[in-house]
């Protein structure tokens, strides 16, 4: 296996790649059908295996997005970071952290933030890598359906017929009363790293 930069013809395999990587954790239905590509300077590899993709990881670099961007200092964020379900536990992802750490030291950056979910590997993960919850900026996502769905709408909105989903944010705190009117709930929590 070999760490290597992403390349525009690597775009079909990291699309199958993330989207297998992302189907038994809570992001299953986060599917894209082209890369990312971002504002600012990123950071995009992948672990290759006899030509095959078998995990990624994009990082910006000084985005508006981080949390310390308004205080000026350079920063991070991992926007995605999967490996496919036969290639984990060979330390693939710690590889693809190391050297997107690596680089990002180059350019003097020594902060990054990354966004997950309620995940128990992924959570393990950025525990292990020395990530520290940040849980005063936890939210949830939560997804509606159906008649709940139909209840949650304001009457502002004017006429629309039989809303089938509907998926909104909404603070930690709510979680109990919401829990009878989304069919799922799920916690987004920011996870960040001084080096």
């Amino acid at each position: 296996m070999r760490i290597r930069e992403y390349r525009d013809e690597d775009e079909m395999q990291w699309v199958r790649c993330r989207t297998i990587a992302f189907l038994d954790c809570s992001y299953w239905d986060d599917i894209k059908r082209k890369k990312d590509k971002f504002k600012g300077f990123s950071i995009s590899l992948v672990a290759e295996e006899q030509g095959k993709v078998i995990g990624f990881i994009d990082a910006e670099m000084d985005s508006e997005d981080v949390s310390c961007s308004r205080h000026g200092e350079r920063n991070a964020v991992v926007w995605n970071l999967g490996v496919l379900p036969e290639y984990r536990k060979l330390s693939v992802a710690k590889k693809l952290w190391e050297e997107t750490k690596r680089r990002l030291l180059a350019e003097n950056i020594h902060y990054c933030e990354v966004w997950t979910q309620e995940d128990i590997p992924a959570n393990s993960f950025y525990r292990r890598m020395g990530f520290s919850l940040e849980k005063e900026h936890s939210w949830l996502r939560c997804y509606s359906q159906g008649q709940q769905c139909a209840s949650l709408l304001n009457e502002k909105i004017g006429d629309i017929y039989r809303p089938e989903q509907l998926i909104f944010n909404a603070p930690i705190s709510r979680r109990e009363e919401l829990k009878d009117i989304c069919c799922r709930i799920d916690e987004v929590r920011l996870y960040s790293l001084r080096f």
